[in-house]
């Protein structure tokens, strides 16, 4: 028969099912619109106040090319320029140009430049308008130190005083300051010198101003927190620049004039290489302009001395003999003059982190020396920029170039000594000319001597002029290695804050409290809520569920049998139907785990459903300890069950009789017995059971519940069936292990479960919402009332 009633009564729990899941949180409707309401309201506040930040963006393009590109404009041919063109073999590594982009000098530059050291703001009743190049005053800041802390100032162009134009309150980590002044007035603070100037645009009535003073190295940090650099595309040499802002325009201009830095930068490192050969060639020019004018004086004075007007027609035959000779002899001797000089320089300490000119020799070896060794240079001085001068890579560097210099230094001294050998073969040569100019006069001879040193010195200041003006148009012609090919420009829209994202967030959040309150209040109740915290602690049958009910009502009027609660219990008496069988008079026991969860009204009801039926009906109060039945029904208890044990009187004499349900009669416990459980093991006990059985044919007994004393068991062997009465959201899932633990042991038998008290709500017809935990105890007693509350309390903590 248990089984049977298992099988129609309960549910299999082990399915998940999606609608239960969400009927426990449509209960909760009422909190889901409250919190989605005040959500989404704060998320419209927010959008509405936060300060909007904007995105600039830009490109800069790397080109990795050297010189003779931008020499080609001018149609010169790459043959005179071939010499200076080792002088701009070092080509752009995009890398390294990112790295020369984020260098904390560059940004410091554009930081001073753009005054952002300072801001303005407008103050508003909730945020602060920042005022970026709209502010209607300037500030013009003088520190005291070098180490700035930040400081704000409030300033107001309304309440000052009479003859003043503004007042003035500052304060910082250290100090504060408070003031009035006049436009152009220097103020003194702690913090430094303050001139507060108009800048002519209109002051909007009824608002306030604030500044900001920061240092540089702060500003400059919080840039480089917001500017990011990234190399898009491997294979093309392009810079993105972003920077995150709330003012557009401010975005703009630090991307614009960073670039323009930059560029600037890379210019004048490429310029730097060709103004060193410039000052090169002029310092010759000067040695040469200077020895030029001395031979030419000592001409003038020799043919003075000597009355000498034209000796070309005397010294004609010996010249035309000579021509070749003072050919070869003025080109070995310019290229020995070169590449002493070239040694000189290279030699001199004072050069040693300057480029090496190519320019005044031609050997191409040694040329292939020079592009090495401005390579190494203009790589250092990158590196410089962003390391130490500790750095492992600058140290090698050093080495790098120690060795090249060497290099150049040995090949220089090779060619010096091959221009010398050479000079000394071509005067062997001449030797026999000399024995032809013998026959000539002495005057001639000086004059002839004169004439060459002249004629040499002449060729080395036309070369050096050629080349100047080559190197002139080389630099006029130099353009920068990198260029922009898209202009700083904010998007449209601000990133932030993001209106769709905010809403969504809005919604989430105001979904997810609620969710998360309805999860954590069921994880950390340790009360029976859904059919599943039963059926999971208890194989026992769920017999019925009763709703829950205003007041103790019972079934009684004409009104009251047409209720939700009566259908409950007619449903109920249907089920007890299938349990008890075709068994006459049978015995039901009412028991539960503490007080307070129903049973004397659930065997009251029950009592009056059988009775509609038109069954006799005996509902038997033996909670001796603690009646309730009785009061429930309006009847007194001055005498009952144990009045009927001590009395030896018949027990039909303590039976009561229900003016509104007739069919219904009621036994009262009684006044309380000090030995209750003695009273129910009496022989008198047994007899009343059977005496009744003869005159009802129904009988509910209203035992004691069975967590706290031993009565309900007593009784257990008088009845037919028991049922366990569990109320929902009040009784401790823990407390069903004594279910198991009765049924177990066989103290009570054809045991069910009957739930009461049961909340309607989306969530009903799948169960009882959650449980939580496990709780003991029953406070129950002789004691007062305070003292059982207290004693409940305490061990429904366990």
């Amino acid at each position: 028969m248990n089984s049977k009633v298992n099988n129609r009564f309960s549910g299999d729990g082990d399915d998940f099912d999606i609608k239960k899941l969400l009927s426990r949180f449509i209960d909760h409707w009422k909190l889901y619109a409250v919190s989605l309401a005040a959500c989404v309201v704060l998320g419209l506040l927010f959008i509405r106040y936060s300060t909007p930040l904007y995105y600039a963006h830009a490109k800069v393009l790397v080109q990795d090319q050297d010189s003779k590109s931008g020499n080609s404009m001018f149609g010169l041919s790459s043959s005179m320029l071939q010499d200076f063109g080792s002088l701009f073999n070092v080509k752009s590594n995009v890398n390294n140009e990112l790295a020369i982009l984020k260098a904390r000098d560059l940004m410091d530059k554009m930081t001073r430049e753009n005054h952002l050291n300072i801001l303005y703001y407008r103050k508003g009743r909730v945020r602060s308008v920042e005022l970026y190049q709209q502010s209607p005053f300037a500030v013009t800041y003088v520190p005291l130190n070098d180490s700035i802390t930040g400081a704000d100032f409030d300033i107001s162009f309304s309440n000052k005083k009479q003859g003043m134009d503004f007042s003035l309150a500052g304060e910082s980590l250290d100090s504060s300051f408070a003031g009035e002044g006049k436009f152009g007035d220097t103020i003194l603070t702690a913090l430094g010198k303050i001139c507060v100037n108009p800048t002519g645009k209109q002051f909007e009535p009824g608002y306030d101003y604030h500044f900001r003073i920061s240092s540089i190295d702060e500003v400059v940090s919080g840039i480089a927190e917001k500017m990011s650099f990234a190399i898009d595309d491997k294979e093309a040499s392009v810079i993105s620049l972003t920077y995150s802002s709330n003012v557009p325009q401010k975005a703009e201009d630090i991307l614009r004039t960073l670039i323009d830095d930059y560029i600037s930068y890379n210019l004048n490192q490429k310029n730097q290489i060709i103004d060193s050969s410039l000052l090169f060639i002029n310092t010759r020019i000067g040695i040469v302009v200077t020895e030029l004018n001395k031979i030419e004086s000592e001409i003038q004075g020799f043919k003075q001395r000597n009355n000498i007007a034209d000796l070309s027609e005397q010294a004609k035959a010996l010249i035309d003999n000579s021509t070749a000779y003072k050919d070869k002899l003025n080109e070995v001797e310019v290229q020995l003059n070169v590449i002493k000089s070239t040694l000189a320089y290279v030699q001199d300490e004072k050069t040693n982190s300057r480029a090496v000119p190519a320019t005044l020799n031609p050997d191409p070896n040694f040329i292939a020396l020079i592009q090495q060794y401005n390579s190494l240079i203009a790589i250092r001085e990158q590196q410089a920029l962003s390391t130490t001068d500790k750095n492992p890579i600058l140290n090698n560097l050093d080495l790098q170039i120690t060795a090249v210099r060497a290099n150049i230094v040995k090949s220089l001294q090779n060619q010096q000594k091959a221009m010398e050998i050479s000079k000394q073969r071509i005067l062997s040569e001449n030797t026999q000319l000399s024995s032809f100019v013998q026959s000539v006069p002495r005057q001639e001879r000086e004059y002839i001597d004169l004439s060459r040193e002249r004629d040499v010195k002449q060729a080395i200041y036309l070369y050096l002029l050629q080349k100047k003006e080559e190197t002139a148009i080389s630099r006029a012609s130099n353009i920068a290695s990198a260029s922009v090919i898209e202009s700083p420009k904010t998007e449209y829209k601000p990133y932030f804050p993001n209106k769709t994202m905010v809403l969504a967030f809005a919604l989430i959040l105001g979904l997810g409290l609620p969710t998360a309150f309805v999860m954590l209040k069921d994880t950390l109740n340790t009360k029976i809520r859904e059919k599943n915290d039963i059926t999971d602690h208890t194989n026992c049958t769920i017999l019925a569920e009763i709703g829950h009910s205003e007041g103790a009502e019972i079934i009684t009027s004409k009104e009251k049998i047409r209720t939700v609660v009566a259908e409950q219990f007619r449903m109920f008496r249907t089920n007890m139907d299938f349990v008890i069988g075709t068994k006459s008079c049978p015995i039901i026991l009412l028991t539960s785990s503490i007080t307070g969860e129903g049973k004397s009204f659930i065997a009251a009801n029950l009592g009056h459903v059988y009775a509609l039926s038109g069954k006799k009906v005996l509902l038997m109060e033996l909670d001796l300890r603690k009646p309730k039945l009785s009061g429930m029904l309006g009847q007194s208890n001055s005498t009952g069950f144990s009045n009927y044990v001590i009395s030896g009187e018949q027990v039909r004499n303590f039976i009561k009789v229900l003016p509104e349900s007739p069919n219904v009669h009621l036994l009262s416990s009684g006044p309380v017995p000090p030995n209750a459980a003695e009273l129910l093991m009496k022989t008198e006990t047994s007899e009343m059971f059977a005496q009744l059985k003869e005159l009802y044919d129904i009988i509910i007994i209203d035992a004691p519940p069975i967590g706290a004393v031993t009565d309900a068991q007593i009784l257990a062997k008088h009845s037919d069936v028991n049922l366990y009465v569990v109320r929902q959201a009040y009784t401790f899932k823990g407390n069903l292990e004594i279910i198991n633990d009765i049924v177990g042991t066989g103290k009570f038998s054809n045991l069910y479960i009957v739930v009461n008290d049961v909340k309607k709500g989306a969530s009903y017809r799948y169960g009882y919402g959650y449980g939580y935990g496990y709780g003991y105890g029953y406070g129950y007693g002789y004691g007062n009332d305070e003292s059982r509350k207290k004693n409940r309390k305490s061990k429904s903590i366990l």
